[in-house]
């Protein structure tokens, strides 16, 4: 798309754009550029906020191919110039092999993910910059806004945050949430630099494209006040159940999740439903908190009369003592993987396992083998439920570790295996950040990594 050069009535102002992000401690910077008017806004604007900077991260743009359309070889390219000439390294990364013939969007945004963060690996850097707009943020609100009619959550509706921490490693960073897409197109007119269309953008098969062109003749003002709204009501509860967390649940081994039934019932409903859904989600391994419903009817048993008791949702059991609500992985479900030399794997949503030796080694739950295993050597505050649907570690078919016991400390050489929060650990919004840190201090596990936002603009 060649556009003439134009004058925009009000110019988008870098550090507006920009401030919120603390760039000092980088040496590097990735830019996800497609060469879309978004992404290329992103990244001129970039250009000019390091150029008003004493010192600034080397700044490297990335684009990449997914090799799903004929002409995304000759948009590459057309980055590559745009950025030699403006003197900024640029990299093409390429999707290669097969692609799925169902589910093809979310995998080639999996992917799209997956190379950017192995192009931050390589820059040394753990910032991605994103160019999702105003527009995405409104469109984002919409489609979880019809899927909370289904029963969704009203998380979601606080919409994309600013910065959100891909597989405990690297930031990505949206800085353009409050810019539209038409004022960026009017920043790229004015400096008379050109764009290139995705035809995808305009294809009525995708449920993004069939919300945008529904938006055109909508006031979408009212939709950003509630965004906003969501977002602040959102930390306020994540706020609240940090504030319970460490005084009123208790893990062991990583497996067992007790919690007081007294104590939960001191706090307003909607704190406990996201703190037996946290803890559901945990150890159930799974990545997602499970319906409110569903932690309605937890609660319901938990602030029953009944003093003993046990039933089973999202793939957990919840028993009742006196005094305590136990939460733990039910006998179900449960996989058995092989993890080759030199592999890494995530086991049942809840451990991530990693093989450093030159032979294969097995993961299943340790079951009734597993505690013949163990003898009578159990640790304190053994609780043989949930040590059955525990990891155990299989070698040439015998099982040589059981390491929900020891923390792990006992694991041959080679062979590392740490606790996984699937609800968090692939992808943790910022919205959720200190939410997530206090359920890693919980579990007892390294904290995650300090988003890159500047302090004052945390709230």
């Amino acid at each position: 798309m060649n556009v003439p050069p134009t004058n925009a009535d009000q110019d988008i102002d870098p550090a507006s754009v920009f401030d919120a992000i603390d760039f000092r401690e980088l040496r590097s910077v990735i830019v996800a550029v497609s060469g879309g008017s978004d992404s290329l806004a992103l990244l001129y604007l970039l250009i000019s906020y390091r150029a008003a900077q004493s010192t600034f991260p080397k700044i490297i743009a990335v684009t990449i191919d997914h090799g799903l359309r004929p002409e995304s070889v000759d948009e590459a390219h057309f980055v590559a110039g745009l950025c030699k000439t403006a003197g900024i390294e640029h990299r093409i990364l390429n999707w290669d092999g097969p692609k799925p013939d169902t589910g093809l969007s979310a995998k080639a945004r999996d992917v799209r993910y997956k190379l950017l963060c192995r192009a931050a690996r390589d820059a040394g850097t753990d910032v991605i910059l994103a160019g999702h707009t105003l527009d995405d943020q409104i469109e984002t609100f919409v489609m979880r806004s019809a899927r909370t009619g289904e029963g969704g959550s009203e998380r979601g509706l606080a919409g994309m945050a600013l910065a959100t921490l891909l597989d405990r490693e690297v930031w990505l960073m949206r800085p353009l949430l409050n810019v539209s897409r038409e004022e960026l197109r009017d920043y790229l007119r004015a400096r008379g630099i050109a764009w290139r269309e995705d035809p995808s953008n305009d294809n009525p098969k995708y449920e993004r494209v069939r919300i945008r062109k529904a938006l055109w003749l909508v006031d979408s003002r009212e939709m950003v006040c509630e965004i906003v709204e969501k977002a602040s009501k959102r930390r306020a509860l994540n706020d609240k159940v940090v504030e319970f967390l460490p005084d009123c649940v208790t893990i062991y081994h990583g497996i067992r999740a007790e919690v007081s039934r007294s104590d939960l019932a001191l706090y307003e409903q909607h704190v406990q439903q996201l703190i037996v859904g946290i803890l559901m989600a945990t150890m159930g391994g799974q990545s997602y908190l499970p319906p409110v419903e569903n932690c309605d009817r937890a609660l319901e048993r938990i602030h029953s009369k009944l003093s003993f008791g046990r039933i089973t949702m999202n793939r957990c059991v919840l028993q009742l003592s006196k005094n305590k609500a136990v939460i733990y992985r039910e006998m179900r479900s449960l996989p058995d993987i092989t993890v080759e030399p030199g592999g890494i794997a995530i086991w049942d949503g809840r451990y991530r396992i990693g093989n450093h030796t030159n032979r294969s080694i097995k993961i299943r739950a340790t079951g009734i083998l597993g505690l013949e295993f163990l003898g009578d050597t159990h640790p304190a505050n053994f609780h043989r439920p949930s040590t059955l649907s525990s990891p155990a570690v299989f070698l040439d078919g015998d099982i040589v570790d059981v390491p929900a016991f020891g923390n792990h400390a006992k694991l041959a050489e080679g062979i590392s295996l740490t606790r996984h929060l699937a609800l968090f650990d692939h992808i943790l919004s910022g919205y959720d950040e200190m939410l997530a840190q206090s359920v890693a201090e919980t579990f007892q596990l390294q904290g995650y990594k300090r988003s890159p936002v500047n302090q004052i603009n945390k709230n």
